[in-house]
């Protein structure tokens, strides 16, 4: 049998709080990988998305991606669970996933969302035919936390195999260069929170081209990457604590189409974001 629906479906809150710098109280005190990520790739998006906890539903691509991440959770476990998974017989998942995910996007005007589910059949396809047979799952899914620098960190591993190796899926629209700094960092970090987990690390990109493609990077965690983690959680947290959030107008990300509080930072910061109606006319 297979699994139910692994979607957490409530609402993000809100609030209608004046946006204004605050001093840091309960937020902050318990960091992840992600928000050291978010923070420094610009401040004003971690505080929008962590400390306000403003809407920030997916984009399109964000969908794409979500949905092989679920098809390919289905398939591990029911592995995990002693079955032989046959991709024929997701198909049905597949559609309940997509129509879930996309439920909650906010797709932009230039995307094609057929296009994208296409993609995302076929990129589902690829990987449990060509990769995931061959990936023994120990566990599935499940939360680390613990002390790091003196902070309280948590995360989530996607995957762990039976020889202690942490195994990330993603997708992109273009092959990867090489293992990015920010995975280093996450790695780093999963191998002092998770039990079992021995410091090698995996990431499988699908590459949503024409033909699709599946890029595997191996990686293992070093001396210098576990330092940067002891150094960089309590710079961060007290980074936070210091209440100074700006916005990085010089970001890749930084633009309607991947920020979904662009809108609010120009109102609360001034200046231009790109793809903003100024851009548009």
């Amino acid at each position: 049998m297979l699994p139910s629906l692994p979607l957490d479906l409530q609402p993000r809150a809100s609030t209608e709080a004046p946006l204004q710098v605050a001093p840091l109280n309960d937020f902050g005190t318990v960091l992840s990988p992600s928000q050291v990520r978010t923070f420094r790739d610009c401040g004003a998006k971690w505080y929008y998305k962590y400390a306000l906890g403003l809407p920030d539903p997916p984009n399109g691509s964000l969908v794409r991606g979500r949905v092989v991440h679920q098809m390919a959770e289905a398939f591990f476990r029911a592995k995990l669970d002693g079955g032989s998974p046959d991709p024929d017989d997701l198909q049905a998942y597949f559609e309940d996933s997509w129509d879930h995910a996309a439920a909650q996007a906010a797709f932009g005007a230039d995307e094609d969302v057929d296009l994208l589910k296409r993609q995302a059949a076929m990129l589902t396809r690829k990987y449990l035919d060509e990769v995931a047979p061959e990936i023994e799952p120990a566990a599935l899914e499940f939360p680390v936390q613990g002390v790091i620098g003196g902070v309280a960190v948590r995360g989530f591993v996607d995957l762990l195999d039976t020889s202690g190796c942490v195994i990330d899926l993603k997708t992109a629209a273009r092959k990867p260069m090489g293992v990015s700094a920010d995975y280093a960092f996450q790695v780093a970090t999963y191998r002092q929170l998770c039990r079992g987990a021995n410091g090698k690390a995996r990431v499988d990109t699908l590459v949503a081209t024409k033909s699709p493609q599946v890029v595997t990077q191996e990686y293992t965690v070093s001396p210098a990457d576990l330092k940067m983690t002891e150094k960089l959680y309590p710079l961060v947290r007290e980074a936070m604590g210091e209440g100074i959030y700006l916005p990085n107008r010089s970001s890749n990300l930084c633009s309607y189409k991947h920020c979904a509080f662009a809108a609010v930072c120009e109102a609360e910061f001034g200046g231009r974001v790109k793809g903003g109606e100024e851009d548009l006319a």
